[in-house]
């Protein structure tokens, strides 16, 4: 029997690593996919040697033949169950630290490059019962100085973007969610800096920085049938920092 699959882009990244752990452990086979394809292939091998289902793709999520070849991956390897948009980038400063080309690459990889890993996977996408869940950003909901005009724009696309989706796919039976990640042990946030975190964490109610697997199992929730009845929401995974 073939198994359910889910595509995660972005996988080389640590919510998109936890994010392929958290959905093996619950059985699915998974389709490991980011520009660094040696990364995938760790994080590939590291599933099937515990007994998973996982293959590694190379993915350029600003080019639509590399969607469409892990789109195709991810059929081959079995019944297309769901999407988890991971990749992205970020950039930090004002609006006077944003060049033409610094906005185009964010937004194309953050916001277009999402629209177009959706808009590859649906038509393959089980009906019902597939799901896309799309990582955006506390930034995308409110007020950022940490990051730039660039970033917020693109995850509060990635937020707008989701809510229609859900709408357009719902009579289908499929859902589309986003989580909202606030201040997170990343590479990203430890290249702040120390003092820069700790006023950062100042601001956080629960008083630290959350854990990639504490976004993925988030990611998991929304991308199983545990969520069966939620389609069009963005959850925060921010330890209370902005809360609305």
């Amino acid at each position: 029997m073939s198994p359910k699959t889910i595509l995660v882009t972005g996988a080389a990244g640590a919510i998109g690593r936890a994010s392929v752990g958290e959905l093996a452990r619950r059985g699915f086979g998974i389709v490991v996919a980011d520009l660094n394809l040696e990364a995938c292939r760790a994080v590939a091998r590291h599933i099937t040697s515990g007994g998973g289902i996982a293959r590694a793709v190379e993915l350029d999520v600003t080019d639509a033949d590399s969607i469409d070849a892990a789109v195709a991956a991810t059929v081959e390897l079995g019944e297309f169950n769901g999407v988890v948009n991971c990749a992205g980038v970020v950039h930090l400063g004002g609006i006077a630290d944003v060049s033409h080309e610094i906005w185009t690459r964010v937004t194309s990889i953050n916001l277009t490059g999402t629209f177009a890993v959706c808009r590859a996977a649906v038509p393959h996408l089980a009906a019902p019962g597939g799901t896309i869940v799309n990582v955006a950003s506390t930034s995308g909901r409110t007020a950022s100085t940490l990051t730039s005009p660039a970033y917020v724009a693109s995850k509060a696309g990635v937020i707008g973007l989701t809510m229609t989706l859900a709408k357009e796919l719902a009579p289908r039976g499929i859902r589309v969610n986003a989580v909202a990640p606030g201040i997170i042990d990343t590479a990203m946030v430890d290249s702040l800096g120390a003092d820069r975190q700790d006023d950062l964490i100042e601001g956080i109610p629960f008083g630290r920085k959350g854990t990639a697997k504490e976004v993925a199992s988030t990611i998991a929730f929304l991308a199983t049938g545990d969520s069966s009845y939620v389609t069009g929401q963005t959850i925060a995974v921010n330890g209370g920092t902005f809360i609305s």
